[in-house]
């Protein structure tokens, strides 16, 4: 296994890494100076991610990152919640939860649970989630056993993954719903929830905020839908690079399947590496990519570099394919590409130092690149385009799909759409609404 600790804190005031804000600066407050259960939200591009980043390389506590699934876990420097808790897959009851021996220091020195992408958490996971912290921490009368948990995440983007009708009859039955709030630990407890507000991502078009700002709480004008369909036009390739969003995995492949063999050049195959104990399930990353000469791509993990020289979602163009060399195009600049390496993390408490660490127990190494023609508004969840494509289809038919998919854009004259969209694409859950009035 290998033994790497990240390095030492630094004060939770260092805020020279992201652009602070009053509801930024109170945010960090409350996370560092009280106890509170906090819920951390807000519109889609208000830094929700960022703010998450900055607290946890930042806190004096002692602390753990959590997420529903394993690629948010290795995007976020953390474990996946079934990993931390040794959970079994599937619908959880409370015989699900189990003494965790090997971990009853940690769960006892533990003074923060952090959990990312709290919106996707189903409301058995979550009960499972307070029954394990009560369990392990001795801790049996107190929410979550003693320890704070801020939780981050938008509810008004998509729901949490529910696979059958069965499924989702019995979270009904049991927790009047499936949302992680209908757990009963928050029947008592006081949930503070914070909300951020200021926009970073469309800072620049005020008509398209109040635009998304509408879809997303289900109250868009026949003013809002003009402007959108405005935007149904064909989308000239000379422009530059777009992608395309789709509603289904089916239709994205086949796109980039399409579009990949339309390319009449040498394909070459770039294999994953692995070091240590590195779950492959979790791959943050193609295990086998495949690229042409000319291949549209997507950066998919934040470069290191300062000034950043691409983001995660960044579209760019393969210009020369070698055995162990990418060189892609990203606007006007040329870049060669390295391959990335993305950590698998455990926590121990270290009883000497008193306190919690995170260790590295393997990694995974590939070009954080995929094929980018198009993807799923679900994946797509999280990243920011400066051109996109839309295409629902059908139709939307999903909580928070068609807000998802247009907040990706920086801005509104960069949306190309393939249909209109209607009222009926619009959809909210009025369970939602409620528990933010």
């Amino acid at each position: 296994m290998i033994k790497k600790k990240t390095k030492k804190k630094k004060t939770i005031f260092d805020t020279s890494e992201l652009e602070i804000t009053d509801e930024i600066r109170g945010a960090l407050e409350v996370m560092e100076n009280t106890h509170d259960t906090v819920y951390i939200t807000g519109k889609a591009g208000t830094g929700k991610s960022t703010l998450l980043k900055h607290f946890c390389r930042n806190t004096t506590k002692k602390i753990a990152i959590v997420a529903p699934t394993g690629v948010a876990a290795i995007n976020v420097g953390g474990m996946t919640i079934h990993s931390f808790f040794k959970f079994p897959f599937g619908i959880l009851e409370e015989s699900d939860v189990e003494f965790l021996y090997s971990k009853k220091e940690l769960f006892q020195n533990l003074d923060t649970l952090v959990i990312d992408e709290v919106s996707m958490v189903r409301a058995d996971m979550m009960n499972a989630i307070d029954l394990s912290l009560r369990k392990n921490t001795g801790n049996v009368n107190l929410p979550f056993g003693g320890v704070q948990v801020i939780m981050f995440g938008d509810l008004y983007q998509l729901p949490p993954v529910v696979t059958s009708t069965e499924d989702r009859e019995h979270l009904i039955q049991t927790y009047d719903g499936v949302y992680f709030f209908k757990a009963p630990v928050f029947i008592a407890l006081e949930l503070r929830k914070i909300n951020l507000n200021k926009i970073f991502r469309q800072k620049n078009d005020e008509v398209f905020v109040n635009v998304l700002n509408n879809i997303r709480e289900c109250r868009t004008t026949q003013t809002d839908l003009v402007a959108l369909n405005d935007r149904v036009r064909v989308y000239d390739e000379k422009l530059g690079p777009a992608i395309l969003l789709a509603t289904t995995n089916r239709i994205v492949d086949s796109i980039n399947k399409t579009e990949l063999e339309k390319i009449k050049q040498k394909e070459y195959t770039y294999k994953y590496e692995v070091s240590g104990d590195f779950d492959i399930k979790k791959s943050p990353a193609e295990q086998k990519l495949k690229l042409k000469n000319g291949a549209q791509i997507m950066m998919i993990k934040n470069d290191n570099q300062v000034p950043r020289r691409w983001g995660n979602g960044t579209l760019g163009t393969v210009l020369a394919l070698k055995k162990n060399k990418i060189i892609v195009s990203i606007g006007k600049e040329i870049h060669e590409i390295e391959k990335a390496t993305w950590d698998d993390f455990e926590y121990q408490y270290d009883a000497e130092e008193h306190t919690v660490e995170r260790l590295s127990k393997g990694s995974f190494m590939q070009y954080p690149i995929k094929l980018a023609w198009a993807v799923t508004i679900h994946k797509s969840q999280g990243k920011t385009f400066d051109r996109v494509i839309i295409d629902l289809g059908r139709g939307a038919f999903a909580h928070g799909q068609t807000y998802v998919a247009l907040s990706r854009c920086t801005t509104l004259k960069e949306i190309y759409m393939k249909k209109p969209v209607r009222f009926s694409d619009i959809i909210l859950d009025d369970e939602v609404r409620d528990f933010h009035t």
